[in-house]
């Protein structure tokens, strides 16, 4: 277990920063992060209230390109980032192609008969970062936005959000207590609530201050359980 640091670089930890993901790694010093973790947009124009990811193909691919570079720059242990098949199977595991994927098996899948289309059985963990256990058989029994009502975590809002099971789950095989994970695509707070839970620490960034106020709920609650139930009566 490591003692505990106030600031990496510029940055304090257990903090979520209003950011261009880029703009806040770039000033990252090499290797001051133990872990990164994200579940970066598709640029399938989903609605993020301040950012509506719609850039060119070019474009999108290397500001990606560019995320993962400075991201392995700053981490020690590595990178992991959460996508669905789909956009893995596409280009992802082609931006990054010494990672490995981890794969969440996707229960509510099958064959649609009126399009005649084959549903997306798996939801992937790809990874440059080495496990510190064992990890055999750890994603069986997790559940992943897009299986409706199976799918039992609040969304909060948000258009895309992370499965907070399968987020714990790496961050706790694949870093130590106390150390630090870094999160360019925070979101709603779903890394920052794992570190939380797990004795991470964190820092975060955010370009919808609107969702910064939500993760700072979550965050500020005794336990999930509390604010999942003020999130379902409205309070």
């Amino acid at each position: 277990m490591r003692e505990k640091n106030n600031k990496v670089g510029n940055f304090e930890i257990d903090k979520i920063y209003n950011l261009d993901a880029i703009d806040g790694l770039e000033v990252i010093p090499d290797k001051a992060i133990d872990l990164v973790f994200f579940d970066p947009p598709y640029n399938a124009n989903k609605d993020y209230g301040v950012y509506k990811d719609n850039l060119s193909w070019k474009d999108y691919i290397e500001f990606m390109k560019k995320v993962i570079s400075e991201c392995l720059r700053i981490s020690k242990r590595g990178i992991g980032i959460y996508l669905d098949w789909k956009h893995f199977k596409l280009y992802w595991h082609k931006l990054i192609p010494q990672a490995e994927p981890i794969i969440i098996y996707k229960r509510s899948s099958g064959f649609i008969f009126s399009v005649r289309k084959i549903m997306q059985h798996h939801h992937v963990i790809l990874t440059t970062a080495t496990a510190l256990r064992p990890t055999k058989s750890l994603w069986d029994d997790i559940r992943v936005y897009g299986e409706g009502y199976l799918f039992r975590e609040p969304t909060f809002g948000h258009p895309a959000q992370t499965s907070l099971k399968a987020t714990k789950r790496f961050i706790e095989n694949f870093s130590g207590e106390n150390e630090i994970i870094l999160d360019p695509f925070m979101g709603v707070g779903t890394t920052a609530v794992a570190c939380k839970q797990l004795n991470r620490r964190f820092i975060g960034f955010e370009l919808n201050p609107e969702y910064i106020k939500i993760a700072e709920r979550r965050l500020a609650e005794p336990s999930v359980e509390e604010f999942e139930n003020k999130i379902l009566r409205g309070v």
